[in-house]
């Protein structure tokens, strides 16, 4: 298996993951380090496309650092996922940087196939995606995660060709006022200020979005 060298996008600076570590994470992805314990590969795949169908996202061109950030986060009980907590808290921190490392080394897998949308809802969630919706008091999604859905650096995550699945379930999450990371309370007032349908169409659009990224 050729390996990609990963690139850390951090504040300060990118930093590169050299092949032994990318190699360590793809043992650790491959094959559990606690016995009894399932791999990654066996929700997230080998190859990080996840499982759009029951809404495990997808790895593959995540940021190192945000993967690695989350999986801190999970470990310590900061993000809260009755899987993800206990297995991130199994690994070392050493660990949990390599399988950041193996994860976003990997090319972005196609976009899963898509469930029918209407046009209408898909319109709706390309115009909050965009433009927000002023008279809600809500910025739009592109602010932070770009108008191509690619995300921005360490600050926001690619949200193109993620499943609608996840990202929908990640924003009833918020809108239910979870306390999903540390860096939460911005998108917690975000999906406070949408309602369900807003939530389904923006997830839809977001994940129509190809994943090398579509310019309006």
């Amino acid at each position: 298996m050729a390996l990609v060298v990963a690139a850390w996008s951090m504040p300060g600076g990118t930093a590169r993951a050299d092949e032994a570590t990318v190699a360590a994470g793809a043992a650790i992805a491959a094959h559990s380090t606690v016995a009894g314990r399932a791999a990654c590969s066996s929700c997230h795949g080998q190859d990080g496309a996840g499982q759009p169908d029951v809404g495990i996202p997808r790895l593959a061109g995540l940021s190192a650092y945000y993967i690695h950030e989350q999986l801190g986060y999970f470990a310590s009980g900061a993000r809260h996922n009755y899987v993800m907590s206990s297995y991130a808290a199994a690994l070392t921190p050493a660990e949990r940087r390599e399988v950041a490392d193996y994860y976003a080394s990997l090319p972005v897998p196609p976009n899963p196939d898509p469930l029918p949308v209407a046009a209408a809802a898909l319109d709706r969630g390309r115009t909050l995606f965009l433009n927000g919706a002023p008279d809600k008091g809500l910025l739009s999604c592109s602010q932070c995660h770009g108008t191509d859905g690619l995300g921005v650096g360490s600050f926001s995550p690619r949200l193109a060709g993620q499943s609608a699945a996840y990202i929908m379930d990640q924003l009833q999450r918020w809108h239910s006022g979870a306390d999903r990371d540390p860096k939460g309370q911005y998108m917690r007032a975000i999906a406070g200020r949408l309602d369900t349908p807003d939530m389904r169409a923006v997830a839809d659009y977001a994940a129509s979005l190809p994943k090398e990224g579509r310019k309006p």
